[in-house]
């Protein structure tokens, strides 16, 4: 990732609130700032797009955003990502951008058979942690009447998905039963084991900063019949996490 200069001058690379300054001019100063210099690599990407999947750089000052976006937009890119990096009293930003059509239906059967999948919710009200998120994804298997696992200490639910809760889970409503949910994982407990054309995976929770959190999940047991449907049920997760703690984002 591009670490622009994030000033026009040293002058006003001094007056830069809580940061030490030890940089040359040229590895902090550009004509123009920060803003001007990475327009120049945007410029630059519209040459390169049949080179390069994706183009990034790092943000000093969130005000820049904005125009930068919206020259994005203007040059005719496809898709934009942005974050924020937090470190003590310190924000970075990060701009990715690129050219690139990401069909939901082009990238799926390739994405078919991957065993470790993650996705991020981001913008979430600073009420909610990841405990919060880890018990919604326990609640939301559970509705299915799937056999799960919480462990709060390490952030983890471990899944166990049968044929029958597979489909349920594709399927908005169902499996919303008590009974029949105790009633599964009370049979899967006196087997003791897991039957082979079951699905055995784990959903981890990590905080990544303030509003942000990186959800991962990784197929326990390959050679069941079902785990090259792990994406589905990953992506229908994602979909209902979304819906659930970043209602503000939905489109």
């Amino acid at each position: 990732m591009c670490n622009p200069p994030f000033f026009e001058s040293m002058d006003e690379a001094g007056t830069n609130p809580k940061t030490s300054c030890g940089g040359t001019s040229e590895e902090m100063v550009c004509p123009g700032g920060e803003k001007a210099f990475i327009t120049r690599i945007i410029e630059d990407s519209v040459v390169l797009k049949q080179s390069f999947r994706w183009f990034t750089s790092m943000v000093g000052r969130k005000s820049n955003m904005k125009p930068l976006i919206s020259k994005l937009w203007a040059v005719g890119v496809s898709v934009v990502k942005t974050t924020e990096f937090v470190q003590g009293e310190t924000c970075r930003w990060g701009l990715a951008w690129s050219f690139t059509h990401t069909s939901k239906n082009a990238i799926a059967p390739r994405i078919a058979e991957k065993n470790n999948l993650s996705f991020v919710l981001e913008g979430l009200n600073r009420q909610f942690g990841a405990i919060h998120v880890l018990k919604s994804v326990e609640s939301y298997f559970l509705a299915s009447g799937t056999s799960c696992k919480l462990d709060p200490t390490l952030f983890v639910v471990d899944v166990t998905i049968s044929n029958e809760s597979f489909d349920a889970i594709l399927k908005s409503g169902a499996g919303n039963s008590e009974e029949s949910t105790s009633c599964h994982l009370a049979k899967d407990a006196s087997n003791g084991s897991i039957p082979l054309d079951n699905l055995s995976f784990c959903i981890s929770v990590f905080q990544q900063i303030p509003g942000s959190l990186l959800l991962k999940g990784s197929v326990q047991r390959r050679q069941s019949s079902l785990s090259g449907k792990f994406s589905m049920i990953f992506q229908q997760l994602e979909l209902a996490l979304k819906r659930e703690f970043c209602k503000h984002n939905a489109v």
